[in-house]
């Protein structure tokens, strides 16, 4: 039951934050999606390793696969060769992929200010409804 009035408190909050104060939000977005640490430099100089890690988690999946008809082992084991693969032949296309995946597509910061009293009246909705089902529970 504590999560529930817990999961209402936030529901509660952040709606009116949405309403009254999207300038709080906007800084809390900032504050949050700021990159703790950078993980490339890291598994670069351990390429090699990591690469041979890949590729013998590859060859467990493609064994474990063989006794199951499982799909997603299949799946698995593919992705995970391909990794390997490219850790120990092509880490220049490492190096593109992820300057490609961290390129910014869609920002949601921007896409929920947009909608921000659509949200906070939905949030602020929910947040009524959850003190209510906890109210009715507890009659």
């Amino acid at each position: 039951m504590d999560y529930l009035w817990f999961c209402a408190l936030v529901s509660l909050v952040f709606g009116l934050l949405f309403l009254a104060s999207p300038q709080a939000l906007g800084t809390l977005g900032e504050v949050f999606n700021a990159a703790l640490f950078v993980l490339n430099g890291q598994t670069m100089r351990f390429r090699v390793w990591i690469g041979i890690a890949f590729l013998v988690i590859a060859a467990w999946f493609f064994y474990v696969g063989l006794g199951t008809p499982a799909w997603y082992l299949t799946v698995c084991w593919i992705v995970t060769l391909a990794f390997g693969l490219l850790y120990l032949l092509l880490p220049g296309w490492l190096s593109w992929l992820s300057k490609a995946s961290n390129a910014l597509l869609l920002s949601t910061d921007e896409l929920a200010l947009g909608w921000r009293r659509v949200i906070g009246i939905a949030l602020i909705v929910a947040s009524v409804y959850i003190f209510y089902g906890i109210y009715a529970s507890m009659r």
